[in-house]
């Protein structure tokens, strides 16, 4: 009686931590072959950002929900273009009003996800607008196309995959404490000061070719376990393994070319690294990490297959530089602004 009562739970458990990891990597390859099967403008952003809709402790987005996140990224994509025409011109006017909304949207409690596309939106928009006003049109057209497949496909896998709470889910909300005021002032003070110098750097010398470099950059400060030394170091290693497992992927795709082959990697990647990721441990976090520097990277170059191989090294390069600034523009910050207990 006794060893029955035992092996009920951890069976329960089994299956509560297992579900949604098998929902986290199919939904991962449903979502690549999509967004590379359609192969429109910035499809290559569309799985890294609608894999959070199926990170440990979210649920199947409602009508609701989905009504009023597409409708801020509307509202912010136009918002954007007018922005840009009305303040572009006016670099002394325009970046500082620019690093104020930035600002706001660090210090805003808002979903991360929202958060995530009106930063990319605020930094995409205004920088391809710099080469002509017709393009960043084109672009907040293609955030809002983009944001709408994302809430699509995550429906359509939520529908595959019913939603459930889990073990790991649970575990993890108890982990999570929420920040006060003060210290999310100081967070988004932080945070801003690590992207304000490259921000700078891309307006004055209109780095356009370099322009996943500030998407990395502004992605990777939303982290905010960035701001920690430890975690920082971590951070690189999990951004090295999802470059490593790209590089492996896509050499992988060079001798099998197939468009299934792209989603059964992506599914094995998706397995690996949910696994570790929904296991609720102090470093599960970077194995999302990992998986998304994998996403961006094999999304990136994999219609290039056989043309332009050069270009993975190029983006693990990119991405490493990154990852380095990112960590180190942290520790400076920390070491001028320490936290109170720090102190």
């Amino acid at each position: 009686m006794s060893g029955n009562s035992v092996a009920i739970p951890v069976s329960s458990v089994e299956i509560a931590v297992t579900k949604p990891v098998i929902r986290y990597a199919f939904g991962s390859a449903i979502i690549m072959l999509a967004a590379m099967g359609l192969n429109y403008t910035l499809s290559y952003l569309t799985p890294i950002l609608a894999i959070a809709f199926l990170a440990p402790g979210m649920k199947a987005p409602t009508l609701k929900s989905t009504v009023v996140f597409l409708s801020i990224i509307g509202v912010a994509s136009i918002s954007g273009v007018l922005f840009t025409r009305l303040f572009l011109p006016y670099s002394l006017v325009f970046i500082p009003l620019l690093l104020l909304i930035i600002f706001r949207i660090y210090y805003s409690t808002s979903h991360p996800q929202v958060k995530t596309w009106l930063l990319i939106s605020l930094l995409l928009i205004p920088m391809i607008s710099m080469k002509t006003p017709e393009l960043g049109m084109v672009v907040a057209v293609n955030l809002f196309v983009n944001a709408t497949l994302a809430l699509a496909m995550v429906w359509l896998i939520f529908f595959i995959f019913p939603d459930k709470a889990t073990i790991s889910e649970i575990t993890q909300k108890k982990q999570i404490q929420p920040l006060s005021e003060n210290e999310r002032l100081i967070m988004a003070l932080k945070q801003l000061l690590v992207i304000m110098p490259v921000l700078i750097l891309f307006f004055v010398f209109n780095w356009t070719d370099a322009l996943l470099i500030l998407i990395f950059i502004s992605l990777l400060s939303m982290n905010p376990a960035s701001a920690n030394k430890k975690t920082g170091l971590a951070l690189i290693f999990a951004n090295l393994g999802g470059g490593i497992a790209a590089i492996i992927a896509f050499n992988l795709l060079t001798i099998v070319p197939d468009f299934v082959f792209l989603g059964l990697l992506t599914l094995l990647a998706g397995l690996i690294f949910g696994r570790k990721l929904f296991e609720a441990k102090p470093l599960s976090a970077l194995f999302g990490t990992a998986f998304s520097t994998f996403l961006l990277i094999l999304g990136n170059v994999s219609q290039f297959v056989g043309v332009a191989g050069k270009m993975v090294a190029t983006r693990i390069l990119q991405l490493g530089i990154v990852v380095v600034y990112i960590v180190a523009a942290f520790y400076l910050v920390n070491h001028f602004i320490p936290n109170r207990n720090q102190q």
